[in-house]
Formats: structure tokens, sequence, C-alpha cells
């Protein structure tokens, strides 16, 4: 075979892989994959994954699982990265990724999460966790670096990024725990030299290779278990008060009276858009009149701002008493076109519960 039809082949190798990875299956939101569905030893085609750059192996494993029997066990090898990804079928202004991640203790160097976009020889990441064993560190990676605490290989680590595209920022979660707020981070779609036109749509599981034919019989083995996509609606804090026009805000469990609310409007936010059904304080909703059922709330502008608020009554033997224990009762709802929101105001129990 002469160079030049070697050159042809390796072009219209290129573009075909190309256009197999542009053709891919979009996985829908909300996601989820533990690895329970594919057995052991084979890959988890049948879910959306697709291997980006397959560098030493990926396959279902049962040697150890965050949860249930299975994970997905990537390894790598110098010069020769392995990274799987799921392409999103649309990408919302609010969306959360989350995966569990396990370094090897005897043989994982580096682990990442978070989007990738596929380009020859490498997958270069944005918006992503970085599970670094050689220096026992977690980080998160968006427009900057930041260092989020400790890694020990051998042990599970389940990492959460709640992105806001529209804010631009992040919160970042490790095992359950909110360790970071309001983290800038890059942009859903974006123009960026050498990789051109970035669209944010594709959630990588990446082994970084070791660039180090030092290592060339330890490797990188990483797993990755319960992992999970979905879009989530931004809550917005909203002023409220209860029992407007006191102070000390008294509530008595035991009365069978009303207990008035006011949700207070800016100019960013409408409360007369409020959805009354999905309003509650405390765990009680709006009570109810008539035989018509109608909510007990009326617009009225409490706070003479020039803005209507919407004033809302609630039966006070309906609210949860496990709820004021700590002194305040927390209003949610949302509107009419799902926008979700929360406040909160003193209240004192009386007699104390």
């Amino acid at each position: 075979m002469n160079g030049h039809m070697a050159r042809t082949l390796l072009v219209i190798a290129i573009v075909v892989t190309v256009g197999l990875m542009g053709n891919a299956h979009a996985v829908q939101l909300p996601f989820g994959d533990g690895f329970e569905n594919t057995a052991p030893g084979a890959y988890p085609t049948q879910n959306g994954w697709i291997t980006l750059l397959g560098g030493g192996s990926g396959f279902v494993s049962n040697q150890v699982a965050h949860s249930g029997g299975n994970s997905l066990r990537l390894d790598s090898r110098p010069f020769r990265p392995r990274a799987e990804y799921v392409r999103l079928d649309r990408v919302p202004d609010c969306v959360s990724y989350e995966a569990s991640v396990y370094l090897d203790p005897a043989q994982g160097r580096v682990a990442r999460v978070g989007f990738v976009k596929g380009y020859f020889g490498e997958a270069p990441m944005w918006n992503y966790f970085e599970i670094d064993g050689r220096n026992s560190r977690v980080a998160f990676y968006g427009v900057n670096r930041w260092d989020l605490g400790s890694y020990s290989p051998g042990n599970w680590c389940t990492l959460r990024a709640d992105l806001d595209y529209v804010a631009l920022k992040a919160d970042l979660w490790a095992d359950g725990t909110r360790v970071a707020a309001n983290v800038a981070i890059t942009p859903r779609e974006f123009y960026e030299f050498p990789w051109a036109g970035v669209v944010l749509n594709q959630l990588g599981l990446g082994c970084p290779s070791n660039d180090d034919f030092s290592d060339w019989f330890m490797g990188n083995v990483v797993y990755f278990d319960d992992v999970g996509i979905r879009e989530w609606l931004k809550t917005l804090m909203v002023q409220v008060d209860v029992k407007p026009g006191s102070i000390v805000n008294p509530v008595n469990l035991g009365s069978r009276g009303l207990l008035p609310v006011a949700i207070f409007s800016t100019e960013s936010f409408d409360a007369t858009r409020i959805d009354p059904a999905t309003v509650e304080v405390a765990g009680a909703g709006i009570a109810v009149s008539g035989k018509g059922r109608k909510y007990m709330a009326h617009p009225e502008d409490v706070n003479q701002d020039g803005l209507v608020d919407l004033v809302i009554h609630v039966e006070t033997q309906a609210l949860d008493p496990g709820q004021l224990q700590d002194g305040y009762a927390v209003v949610t709802g949302a509107t009419y076109a799902g926008e979700r929101f929360q406040g909160a105001d003193e209240v004192r129990l009386v007699p104390p519960a």
C-alpha cells in the first residue's frame, strides 16, 4: 500500500468515525445508570454509552460497586487515555449531573467526570470534577480550579454539580454535602481554539493516561457508578411576612384559626402569578372556603411599595410542628410558569411546643 492510499483510507476512517459519533443516539433527561442491567464483562451500549477514547479497556465490573452489584470499570495506559460519554437530547438552563467514583487503591491515579468534546488524541473537558489519587485531592474545573477537599483511593466519592447556565454559576456537592456555592462555570455553548464551536451536551467519564512509560504495568484503573443527569428548577428566594403587622409572630398550634402570610413581589418576581395549589407554609397548604373550595388568597400591596403582593391564609392546626421547632416557618411554592420560590419568617410558638 502506497502512502497516498494509506492517507486516503485514514481520512475515510476519520470521516466515518465522526459520522458515527454525530449520529449517536441521544439519551433523554432524566438519565440514570447504575450499570445493573449490563452483564459483567460487557459494555453498556444499550444504555447510550459510547467510547470516545479507546485506550486500555472499559466494561461493567462486579468487583466493586457503590450500590447494587455492578460499576463501570475503565483503565488507561501511558499515552492511551480512556473515556466514555452519553449525548444528551437537550441541555436545559439548569442541569445537574452526579456520579460516584472509586480509584483502585493500587492502580488508581486520576478520574474525571464532566462535559466532554470529542477530539482526536485527547478528550478536553469543561465544568468537570477531577479526583486525583496521586495528590489525594478532589477539584472542580469551571472558569477556574476549585479545590474541594481530600480523597483517599480505595473509597467511593459521590460528586454532584448543579449548573445554572443562565447565571453561569454552580453549586458543588461531595458525599451529600455542599462544598462550594456560586462557582463560575463555562457557558454551555462557546468557541475555543483549537476545538472550535463547543456545545456541552456530552457527559463524559474520563480515565486519563499516565503519559509515563515507567508506570506501564501499573496503569490507571477507576470505577464509576450511579451516574445521573437531570434538569432542575431554580428556586428563587423571596421575602415573606407571617402575620403582617406583627413583630413577634406568635403562633398557637392549638387554635382553630387562620394564619395570614404575605408573599412580597419585587421588580423581578410577581407574587400574583403564584399557583396557590403549590404553596405550603410549614407543611400546610392554603386554606379553602365555600362550596367551590376557593383558595383563601388575595392580592394586596402589603408593604406599600407600589407592587402588588399576595396574602394567603393557612389553617393553624394544619401546620407541621416538626417544621416550626427551629423558630422559622418556611414558605415554598411555584408560579404558574413553574418558577419555584422559597422564603421564611421567624415565628414564636405560644405556648411553646
